[in-house]
């Protein structure tokens, strides 16, 4: 009886201890998980944004879009379409205006542009164009009146440009998901054109302390992050000035994230610091369209960035930054080309291809533009690199 005790004893002390140890080792488990999950679950949002330079219309191309009593400017953006529609929203400078065939259709020096230019716009995805810029008042107040009128039609939010005061003050924010984005657009001046008495709303002028309030403003209105859109720097000059980098300075310190600029029609390297904690700057986009042929006008680049925002703190930050190298090929018509996917499919002889051209003048200067393009806007420091399709 005695050794039956002491093992039944045992047993007991052993079940006990196994019981014991599961329990611990699920609450433990438990614990963990929770941990776990309360790591995990610091919910993230995602918001992908596109940015291009200057959308341009010069005579050439809505000569060539001339399709008997309407235009066609659909090909011109085919080629490059699947880079702009993918994104959450894209945004482009319109530097023209859509004012209608009474008042004329022309290029440099006064721009005014068949309407179906906007219908390829949209087509090709573009969500957002900024309309502050030289150009605005070419053909004055009835043209900006006229643009809108068309891009509300359209479907394609503005900014920039008003009809009333009551437009200019109201924010233009854009909502992904639980990520609001507000929008803005400045521009040095119009050309010498005076803004029509009474109507000072009508385009945004660069005013520190207009610009100062606009964040705030957009900031009151819900936006979590800004973007701001500025006309400024000098033509065909590679590098910004110390205007350019004082006001861009000056943006980021007051709130804004983003700084985009445009007008020198060539390319301009970034600003920013290696986390983006200060902000980031392009000085300028260059052209993504125009009938400029001169070296480093002929080329752009296609901006691709994630914002991602900490639903716990509310806090936006760049996740990613990098960008497609673009060319405008005259060969069939204007064509802006990815210079990855040009160099590709000439390389592959695919001439079913969007992005071909036979054009042995196009394909030397294509393969020039690719390393114009990565050495002077690459920035390792921040990994802002070219990508190649």
């Amino acid at each position: 009886m005695k050794n039956i005790f002491a093992i039944n004893k045992y047993h007991v002390f052993l079940l006990s201890f196994v019981v014991f140890a599961t329990c611990s080792c699920s609450e433990l488990s438990s614990r963990n998980s929770s941990l776990l999950t309360q790591k995990s679950d610091v919910n993230y949002d995602t918001v992908s944004i596109a940015i291009v330079g200057d959308l341009m219309c010069h005579s050439q191309q809505f000569n060539g879009a001339k399709k008997d009593t309407t235009y066609d400017f659909n090909p011109t953006f085919a080629p490059v379409k699947k880079y702009l529609e993918t994104a959450d929203f894209t945004f482009g400078n319109l530097e023209t205006v859509t004012a209608g065939a009474a008042l004329n259709y022309t290029g440099y020096p006064m721009f005014n542009t068949p309407v179906q230019y906007l219908d390829a716009l949209k087509e090709a995805g573009f969500d957002v164009l900024t309309t502050a810029n030289n150009h605005s008042l070419d053909r004055g107040f009835t043209g900006i009146e006229k643009t809108i009128s068309e891009l509300d039609q359209r479907g394609i939010l503005h900014t920039g440009t008003a009809r009333s005061l009551a437009d200019r003050n109201t924010s233009l924010i854009l909502s992904k998901n639980k990520t609001k984005l507000g929008v803005l657009a400045y521009t040095y001046g119009t050309n010498g054109i005076k803004i029509p008495e009474g109507k000072g709303f009508c385009v945004n002028v660069i005013d520190t302390v207009q610009i100062k309030n606009d964040i705030e403003k957009s900031k009151k209105s819900g936006a979590d992050v800004v973007l701001v859109f500025v006309h400024w720097g000098n033509e065909y000059q590679r590098y910004a000035n110390d205007f350019q980098k004082m006001l861009a300075n000056y943006i980021h310190k007051n709130g804004a994230l983003l700084v985009f600029g445009s007008h020198p029609h060539v390319l301009q390297p970034t600003s920013s610091t290696s986390n983006f904690t200060s902000g980031f700057t392009i000085f300028s986009l260059g052209n993504f369209v125009s009938a400029q042929r001169k070296q480093f006008t002929d080329c752009g680049i296609i901006v691709k960035m994630k914002l991602v925002k900490n639903l716990a703190t509310g806090v936006v930050s760049i996740n990613k930054a990098n960008y497609i190298p673009t060319y405008v090929s005259t060969q069939n018509g204007f064509r802006i080309l990815s210079v990855s996917d040009a160099v590709e499919s000439f390389k592959n002889k695919n001439v079913n291809d969007l992005s071909f051209t036979s054009s042995s003048i196009e394909q030397a200067r294509i393969k020039e533009v690719w390393n114009e393009t990565t050495t002077h806007m690459t920035n390792t420091t921040i990994g802002f690199t070219g990508l190649e399709n």
